[in-house]
């Protein structure tokens, strides 16, 4: 049995349970390199049309049948929905109750209908959209047996920058001087650049201060640019950094400019310490997958994106 309800904000005990289940399933899943729900989403609100609800599920301690057994939060859904009505979904299940029936169960009962009047559960979201983060044999049954269609996927790849299986850099000369990084905090969006390899945006952004850019541009305006982490997280028995943006115009395409960028970022990525260098990627975008097996980056997890409604 468990017990849940929708809320537009958490009240301060729930925050704090959620927060720590996050903090817990992050501890748990940081060996395999999962990403994790940002500890800062469960204080969202509802905000310039996008629409937040949160809904912490609950259940008697172990699952007990027992009426004196205390109730704990175990798992924890956060629904975002934009002015179209599309529902970006992210979940997390204590790992102490994982593969227990807790999700399938919160299907059963609070169903998939997106098409009711007013959305899914209420909440206005006419589509539902996952990511499920690695190969999880648990997660394709629940898609099969409830009819929830794989919509889009994406590659993380890995590039050693240090250690036995590591090589050199090689340097790419785009007849564009690259400069060294500066503070992403000025860097909202690339809206001036058709992106050429985005991993996923709603990776848990890392801690102030530590996201770094590379920008570049010509006499017709920007034309490349590179986001990146200086700050390390654990991937397997590695320190990884992630590359959460690439991008070249396209008028810039074509001599090397993006291979440049990347080189510089996992230089500077290297010299703060990380072992690895992580990027997400389309794997249908032949040009993004031969730029980065050039740089000897390797396919290392495939993701899968989970949907309901109207693609």
């Amino acid at each position: 049995m468990i017990s849940y309800r929708w809320r537009p904000e958490l009240d301060a005990e729930e925050l704090a349970q959620v927060t720590a289940l996050i903090g817990a399933a992050a501890e748990y899943d940081a060996e395999a390199g999962f990403s994790t729900i940002d500890a800062r989403v469960p204080a969202e609100r509802s905000c310039g049309g996008v629409r937040i609800a949160h809904l912490p599920i609950r259940a008697r301690r172990d699952l007990s049948v027992h009426p004196d057994a205390p109730w704990v939060t175990v798992a924890y859904l956060n629904l975002r929905v934009d002015p179209e009505g599309e529902g970006a979904v992210q979940f997390v299940v204590h790992p102490d109750y994982r593969s227990r029936g807790v999700v399938t169960l919160l299907v059963e009962e609070l169903g998939l209908d997106v098409a009711a009047p007013d959305g899914w559960c209420g909440t206005g979201a006419r589509m539902l959209r996952a990511w499920a983060y690695g190969t999880h044999p648990a997660t394709e049954r629940l898609a099969a047996r409830f009819g929830i269609a794989a919509v889009d996927r994406q590659w993380t790849l890995v590039r050693h920058l240090s250690g036995p299986w590591s090589l050199p850099l090689k340097e790419f000369d785009a007849g564009i001087a690259i400069p060294a990084s500066e503070s992403a905090d000025e860097w909202a969006s690339v809206a001036e650049f058709e992106p050429v390899v985005l991993s996923r945006p709603c990776d848990a952004t890392s801690a102030s201060g530590s996201t770094r850019v590379i920008a570049v541009g010509d006499s017709a305006g920007p034309a490349g640019l590179v986001r990146f982490e200086v700050c390390t997280v654990p991937y397997g028995e590695f320190r990884g950094g992630w590359i959460r943006i690439a991008a070249v115009a396209s008028r810039a395409r074509g001599r090397g400019l993006g291979s440049a960028l990347l080189t510089r970022a996992l230089e500077e990525m290297r010299d703060a310490g990380a072992q690895v260098a992580l990027i997400r990627a389309d794997p249908v975008d032949e040009r993004t997958v031969r730029v980065l097996r050039l740089l000897s980056f390797e396919q290392e997890e495939t993701h899968t994106l989970f949907g309901i409604g109207a693609t």
